[in-house]
């Protein structure tokens, strides 16, 4: 997460500028462009974007940082089942499409990734009602919800000028979410490693 945001900017510094809401405005703009901005080969105002390469090179980061925090987040529960193998496949799999969020096909890619990670999402809710970190249950509703906003605004165009900042509030919101996922997957697993340890130390 941290290579992604370090690559982002060096590419959003050589952005040209433009947006939808200013499309003749130089540089890019925290409040007023997309992070898909960065990706396109032209800006909104016409401009040769050069910035595109090292863009995509960050999104890809990103798409692999994704990937790898689905393939871990059914750790967090003491449990394997159904629910927890359709986390893990569907999310690798939303993850794995939402790679082609550069290509042309970027809308079509914005409505299957919604599709793909709200049905990953559906048993990862379900498994989640049980679990006793009421701190990480919260924040995982709270992700869920931007995250449909953000849809909503984007296939509705209400409110579509705020949508750039709101995108923005919702990948700080998600990164948090991955961190502190991460953080109790790697807990568990130093716990695992030490009792084993443990029980050898007694043995001796």
């Amino acid at each position: 997460m941290g290579l992604y945001l370090i690559v982002f900017t060096i590419a959003a510094v050589d952005y040209p500028g433009g947006s939808i809401n200013q499309s003749a405005a130089d540089g890019y703009s925290f409040f007023h462009n997309f992070l898909c901005d960065v990706m396109n080969p032209v800006t909104q105002g016409g401009k040769a974007n050069d910035a595109r390469a090292l863009a995509i090179v960050a999104h890809v980061i990103l798409s692999i940082t994704m990937i790898s925090f689905f393939y871990i987040l059914p750790e967090i529960f003491n449990r394997t089942n159904r629910n927890t193998k359709l986390i893990r496949g569907f999310g690798v799999l939303t993850m794995t499409v939402f790679i082609f969020m550069y290509t042309s096909y970027h809308d079509s890619i914005v409505t299957l990734t919604a599709v793909l990670g709200t049905v990953a999402l559906i048993p990862f809710f379900i498994e989640l009602a049980h679990y006793k970190n009421k701190g990480l249950k919260q924040l995982a509703y709270l992700c869920y919800i931007l995250s449909v906003v953000v849809f909503f605004i984007f296939t509705t165009k209400i409110g579509f000028y705020y949508l750039p900042f709101l995108q923005k509030i919702t990948f700080g919101v998600d990164a948090w979410w991955v961190i502190w996922v991460s953080l109790i997957v790697l807990r568990k697993e130093k716990e695992i490693m030490v009792i084993p340890a443990t029980k050898s130390e007694s043995f001796n």
